[in-house]
């Protein structure tokens, strides 16, 4: 019996993972650490939504002492397959961003209502975790 849900859990897993409407929705940060060390998430909470190609976000900067407080957007377009994603930024308030390609490690949750992204940095390693609110 253990054998064979199991082996529906993987199934769905990994029908999950392979969707490429997975992620389609609209998300909220829960959780964020580098080097398994967790980082207080910033009030109001990030936000993406991906449509059937783009996604879209909204974030709050961390503050300095320089800047004020001010809100961060950017959209693109996405590709996602078998737990890869893959980013194209075609706008975003800070104009560097602009064009860059970003690929991340992605595991949506068996239910469809949480993916993990994880960000390999060279000298540290990003992970978050998302929430989904619709």
């Amino acid at each position: 019996m253990r054998g064979v849900l199991f082996s529906i859990l993987l199934v769905v897993t990994a029908r999950a993972a392979a969707d490429p409407a997975a992620l389609q929705g609209v998300w909220q940060i829960a959780s964020t650490s580098y080097n398994d060390e967790v980082i207080a998430l910033i009030e109001p909470r990030q936000i993406k939504l991906f449509t059937s190609d783009r996604v879209f976000y909204t974030y709050y900067p961390a503050q300095t002492d320089d800047a004020p407080p001010y809100l961060s957007v950017g959209h693109g377009t996405y590709v996602y397959a078998d737990g890869s994603l893959t980013e194209v930024i075609d706008n975003h308030s800070s104009h560097e961003l602009i064009g860059q390609t970003f690929e991340v490690e992605v595991s949506v949750s068996s239910d469809g209502n949480s993916f993990t992204q994880i960000v390999d940095l060279g000298k540290y390693v990003l992970k978050e975790t998302w929430a989904r609110l619709e």
